[in-house]
């Protein structure tokens, strides 16, 4: 099997198929992890875009194939999985649902118990959240998890997908922490990968070569010809379809993944030396303009910053179009969140364009199958249902795994 790109879908994916025959691993940079990986800054452990958070800890998707393909990665889990920042108080699910009227309490219960047993109406989050309830605030907290969640605003998502994603919190539980951050993960994958039948060419894939609808093999920017009659490519859908030479694929198919829209956002990476978050989970600032969820991830792994300090990264889908503007007001929701507290801001990073959160926005994924025999899509425009971030590739991997029965 050839392999395209070497994110965590793209090694998750030669990990798995390398138990059962030889992997080639195309990945163009000299380090393996895409956006998915530490990168150092000032003594603090950063990231090229994930942040140091698998959203269902040890018992998720990412956590069952690490364990399948022996990766050695110690996920620790949020305890609790979250609280919620409220007028300046602080508040746990059950504690912040105990002091609403009668009536939304129960109308509460129905929602998470449909969530959980059915596949959801028709319609948009928030038209769904804005029929059930009269106050905003619902709406709020709505929009902090699935921005965090997902990078996407309640109007954006689908009421079905966000039913998929409560069921799978039900399945696998909440979030947790790898240790070593992002690279905790995708060096566990890279130590399995040398202990196996896999080939990794620091070369740029230019073409995937088609003879009569059939994929025989890909071609590098160099003009060297690798045969292969089963391609998993992790690059995104847009960039895979621009490796099919003009005719393969139908006009009416790439006019459609050419207008997938990818999901965006901002993340402000901040230090602290006395702790902002007392906890492991995640804290959703209610209320705030931007800011739609923070952890403090250095409460389960001290080594991801500077001996007495401590790592907080928060999350912002983008809503403007300008980005200095954003991250302004990201910032003084932090401020305000946290008055009179000291902090400062490592740096601010941005993703957008060339370089999204999420090269298909939630709901928007396609199959893994390509219409070209031979050929499927792993990553983060082929996540499986319901799949938050790193754990919705890991369910589009185990998915691959099925269509391949390896």
């Amino acid at each position: 099997m050839i392999v395209i790109g070497g994110g965590l879908g793209g090694l998750l994916t030669a990990a798995i198929a390398a138990k059962s025959g030889h992997v080639i691993l195309f990945e163009r940079s000299s380090n393996l992890g895409g956006r998915f990986r530490n990168i150092p800054f000032k003594g603090y452990a950063l990231t090229t875009g994930a942040l140091h958070m698998v959203p269902h800890g040890s018992e998720g998707p990412l956590a069952q194939i690490l364990a399948e393909v022996g990766a050695k990665c110690t996920i620790v889990n949020s305890s609790p999985w979250g609280t919620f920042l409220l007028d300046g108080k602080e508040h746990r699910f059950t504690n912040l649902r105990h002091q609403l009227p009668f009536l939304d309490k129960m109308r509460i219960s129905k929602l998470i118990t449909e969530m959980r047993f059915t596949k959801g109406p028709s319609g948009s989050v928030e038209d769904l959240i804005k029929d059930r309830f009269n106050e905003t605030i619902y709406l709020e907290v709505v929009r902090c998890i699935l921005g965090w969640a997902v990078s996407c605003h309640p109007s954006d998502v689908q009421a079905k997908d966000l039913y998929s994603i409560v069921r799978n919190i039900f399945n696998y539980g909440g979030p947790g922490v790898p240790i070593g951050g992002c690279s905790g993960v995708i060096r566990s994958l890279e130590d399995v990968l040398l202990g196996q039948n896999v080939s990794i060419v620091q070369k740029e894939v230019k073409k995937i070569v088609v003879d009569d609808g059939k994929a025989i093999g890909v071609e590098t920017t160099d003009g060297d010809f690798y045969p292969d009659e089963t391609i998993g490519s992790d690059v995104g859908i847009k960039k895979t379809v621009g490796m099919c030479r003009d005719g393969v694929l139908e006009a009416e198919y790439v006019r459609g993944i050419m207008n997938i829209l990818e999901s965006r956002g901002i993340k402000i990476n901040i230090a602290v030396s006395e702790p902002l978050i007392h906890h492991s989970g995640v804290l959703f600032p209610i209320g705030a303009a931007r800011v739609e969820g923070m952890n403090q991830v250095t409460n389960i792994d001290p080594s991801l910053a500077p001996q007495g300090k401590h790592l907080v990264m928060c999350h912002q889908t983008i809503m403007g179009h300008s980005i200095r503007k954003e991250i302004k007001k990201g910032i003084t929701d932090i401020e305000e969140a946290f008055p009179k507290k000291d902090f400062e801001v490592l740096c601010a990073q941005s993703y957008f364009g060339m370089n999204p959160v999420n090269r298909a926005a939630h709901g928007l994924d396609v199959s893994q199958q390509f219409p070209i025999d031979g050929v499927y899509i792993v990553g983060d425009s082929a996540k499986g249902e319901g799949g938050i971030e790193v754990e919705g590739i890991a369910l589009g991997v185990m998915k691959l795994r099925s269509l391949l029965d390896i």
